[in-house]
């Protein structure tokens, strides 16, 4: 009996290696790959990782007691799924282990979006969606997740994209906002998940940087079949460097997406350290309440300056500013370019014309950080007030003029 038909190989180009050619596929051709820098003497405030002495202090300290077992011999998952399960408030077999959420969006990509066909992306949204939609091949309807100026969550676009889908699709959506930092409410989140199922589309929540914010989607998952969540613990449990994340999941889809072997991708020392670190909740809400805190002061200080600016409510390990005029996100980030900080400016993004983002190191850090941002200034303009969204209170840390 023979096996399956393969599919009809894509597109393919020519490659030359020093006189030997091969053919390889034409997907990657409008795609960058950029390896990660070493900057010696900056100080990072552009990729969120969490910085703060209390993680520290907690990390090393569990990576120093790690026998070294745990680190060289093949890891086996099983305590660190039943850790992370109860963390999460489901059973272990609703959790995948993935090498971070950039290598479990390429999951969601290959096993849930491929065959659909295609993807309802609320935008902005994490780089890696657009990528592996593009290796893939799959098309991508973009949403705007985001109105005015400064701007707000909106809902309304999703839910009519859901409607509208021709057929089963997969819909993306990141609450809280990254980079925008702003927040769906518990049932904003609900209304996705009954339309997307009710539907008959998959919803998949990225909740990186839920945890700082008290915002789990997990009870969905437990509820919905059709949800999925993105979740990080390289950035909950300042882990970048070991690249942890799962995607929480019916265990239905977690047996099918575990037939892509993800687990073969997370090291020894990410499943052992998960295991100890996950118990440890109330520790962790320790620090993140104190980031929350480090947040709001920056957020304050810097607005304290610059009273025309607006703080995007409720943010993250980050703190996002809007200004009304759009050139000061470019210049913000040039003038703490010069002085060895590199943040980001989410200009060219959509919905966030005026923003820039900057994430949080020590309070020390964010000082000199807030003294920096004194020195940028907006271009002069017609004097007037910037009004708040109607029926809206003005965001966090917003000044009178």
């Amino acid at each position: 009996m023979t096996g399956p038909a393969r599919g009809t190989p894509g597109p393919t180009r020519t490659l030359n290696l020093d006189g030997f050619r091969f053919p390889l596929g034409t997907e990657t051709l409008h795609l960058s790959w950029q390896p990660r820098e070493r900057r010696p003497g900056t100080l990072n405030l552009k990729s969120c990782e969490l910085q703060h002495p209390w993680s520290d202090q907690l990390v090393r300290g569990e990576l120093a007691a790690l026998p070294l077992a745990e680190t060289i011999a093949y890891p086996v998952q099983d305590r660190a799924l039943d850790a992370l399960g109860a963390y999460h408030g489901l059973d272990s077999d609703h959790v995948l282990l993935t090498a971070g959420s950039d290598n479990g969006i390429g999951l969601v990509v290959d096993a849930l979006v491929r065959p659909a066909g295609r993807l309802l992306l609320q935008e902005p949204a994490f780089e890696a969606w657009y990528h592996y939609a593009e290796l893939r091949r799959v098309r991508v309807t973009r949403v705007p997740g985001l109105t005015g100026a400064p701007p707000t969550a909106d809902p309304a676009p999703l839910l009519a994209a859901l409607r509208d889908a021709p057929g089963p699709a997969v819909a993306a959506v990141t609450n809280p906002g990254s980079p925008s930092g702003l927040l769906y409410p518990p049932r904003t989140m609900r209304g996705f998940a009954e339309t997307a199922r009710d539907l008959g589309h998959l919803l998949v929540i990225d909740e990186a940087y839920g945890d700082f914010v008290h915002t789990s989607h997990a009870p969905l998952v437990a509820e919905f079949p059709n949800v999925v969540v993105v979740h990080s613990y390289s950035k909950a449990f300042a882990l970048a460097g070991l690249r942890v994340a799962a995607l929480l999941v019916h265990p239905a889809l977690r047996e099918h997406l575990g037939r892509f072997r993800p687990e073969n991708a997370v090291g020894a020392p990410g499943v052992a350290l998960l295991e100890r670190l996950a118990p440890q909740r109330e520790r962790w809400r320790e620090i993140w309440r104190d980031v929350r805190a480090v947040q709001r002061e920056f957020t304050d200080r810097v607005l304290s300056t610059h009273p025309e600016w607006r703080g995007l409510r409720p943010g993250a390990n980050f703190a996002t500013f809007w200004s009304p005029d759009p050139a000061t996100a470019d210049a913000a980030r040039d003038h703490l370019a010069a002085h060895r900080v590199r943040i980001r400016s989410l200009s060219d993004l959509p919905g966030l014309r005026g923003c820039f983002r900057v994430s949080l190191a020590d309070r020390p850090a964010m000082e000199r950080v807030a003294r920096l941002l004194d020195a940028v200034t907006d271009r002069p303009r017609p004097s007037h007030d910037v009004p708040a969204a109607p029926g809206k209170t003005a965001p966090h840390g917003t000044r009178p003029k």
